[in-house]
C-alpha cells in the first residue's frame, strides 16, 4: 500500500510501467468536466472510473481486495475514510468473485485509517483489504477516481 500526495507520484511509479501510465491519467486527462464513467487508458488492462458518490457509515460498507487488479485511489474532491490491513490471515467472507475481481472479508481485528482528501492517492496493491468508501464524521459527497492497473 502507498499513500501520499500527488505531486510525489513519480517517486513510486517507473516511466515504463504500467502504474505510470495510470496515473498519467488522473493528472493529464481528466479534467473537472469530465463525466463520470469508465475510460479505457489501456484496453483491460488499464481503465479508469470516475465516481460521485456519497461516503457511508463504516458498518455498511465491506473489506474486499482483488487478484487481477491494482488500485490506485485519489479523491477529486470530498473526504474519505478507507480502512486497510494486510490480507494475510484475513477469513473471506465469501467466494471470490473472477467477473468483479473482488473478494470480501469479515472484519479484521486491527486495521489502519487512511483519510483521501483532495491531492493525496493511495495504492492498493492484491496483498492490501481495503474497506472504502467511509464517512469520517458524517455522509459527504465525494468525487473520485480508481485506476484499475493489471498486475
Amino acid at each position: 500500500m502507498i499513500i501520499d500526495k500527488i505531486e510525489n507520484w513519480n517517486i513510486y511509479f517507473k516511466k515504463e510501467s504500467a502504474l505510470y501510465a495510470g496515473t498519467e491519467f488522473i493528472l493529464g486527462q481528466f479534467t473537472g468536466d469530465t463525466p463520470d464513467g469508465r475510460y479505457e487508458i489501456k484496453g483491460r488492462d488499464i481503465y479508469a472510473m470516475v465516481q460521485s458518490y456519497s461516503t457511508e457509515r463504516r458498518k455498511d460498507k465491506k473489506l474486499e481486495s482483488h487478484r487481477r487488479y491494482i488500485d490506485i485511489q485519489y479523491i477529486v474532491s470530498g473526504r474519505e475514510l478507507i480502512e486497510w490491513t494486510p490480507t494475510a490471515g484475513l477469513q473471506p467472507s465469501g467466494p471470490y468473485s473472477e467477473e468483479k475481481d473482488v473478494v470480501f472479508y469479515h472484519n479484521a481485528e486491527c486495521m489502519s485509517q487512511l483519510v483521501l482528501t483532495p491531492g493525496i492517492f493511495a495504492v492498493f496493491y492484491p496483498s492490501d483489504a481495503h474497506r472504502p468508501g467511509c464517512f469520517l464524521n458524517k455522509p459527504e459527497p465525494v468525487r473520485k477516481i480508481v485506476v484499475k492497473v493489471k498486475v
